[in-house]
């Protein structure tokens, strides 16, 4: 609870998964991968519920062991490939107020692909859209370094020439262009009544919360799998 707001937390983790498959259990630095965001959710102090949504047995019984309420089972129809996060989350919130009586006023989301964030985030995120009466959500962002537009370039495929693509081709120096920011996908925090009406954490009134880079790294692959576990190793001090 936050200024007598309630929360609840959602970590959707369906079975399913194509490009790693059963990356949400996959062990991480001695740990099923979920684990790392349902201890980052409960040792919040301003989350009231943290609920796994999945249509797998395995990932329930996980999830229950590490501490987080599995009060249903996923429908089907929300564990397939198009299923939207926000029906997922609707689906969620519907659970509570009508199964159990419960309303919240603010909803975060936690995808169990971004385990380098940290309980610090989830805080400082719920209390940027407490305190700003201009955003009815926010999503964490990271800034673009490597990928900066400014630096991107056609080339022709008849004579291999390039060009700049948005930009006019010549040497930039970084402290010279225009700051940018990139969606990273680790923290998303809405109010309530706004994600049921935009159906989206992302319109007109989205605020950003910045992480730095090794944050920002998403698990979708064996690769993404191996930095993140040694990310996790150099930044908090796991063996």
């Amino acid at each position: 609870m936050i200024n007598r707001k309630r929360v609840l937390a959602v970590i959707p983790a369906r079975g399913g998964s194509k490009g790693l498959p059963g990356k949400n259990i996959k062990e991480l630095c001695g740990k099923p991968l979920i684990a790392w965001s349902i201890e980052a959710g409960r040792e919040s102090r301003y989350i009231d519920r943290l609920v796994v949504s999945t249509d797998s047995d395995e990932i329930a019984n996980i999830a229950r062991s590490y501490g987080a309420e599995v009060p249903f089972k996923r429908p089907e129809y929300l564990a397939t490939d198009t299923a939207t996060t926000f029906a997922v989350l609707q689906h969620a919130l519907e659970y509570y107020q009508y199964s159990r009586q419960e309303v919240f006023d603010y909803l975060v989301l936690l995808e169990p692909t971004s385990p380098l964030r940290e309980i610090s985030d989830i805080e400082k995120a719920l209390e940027k859209i407490e305190n700003n009466p201009s955003a009815d959500s926010i999503v964490s962002i990271a800034r673009v370094e490597s990928c900066h537009p400014a630096f991107m370039i056609r080339m022709d495929k008849q004579n291999e020439l390039i060009s700049g693509f948005h930009y006019e081709l010549k040497y930039l120096r970084r402290q010279d262009i225009e700051e940018l920011f990139f969606l990273e996908g680790s923290i998303y925090v809405s109010k309530v009544p706004e994600l049921l009406e935009q159906g989206t954490f992302y319109h007109q009134r989205t605020s950003g919360y910045v992480v730095p880079k090794w944050k920002s790294l998403e698990i979708d692959d064996m690769d993404d799998f191996i930095m993140v576990e040694a990310l996790m190793k150099k930044y908090k001090g796991i063996s």
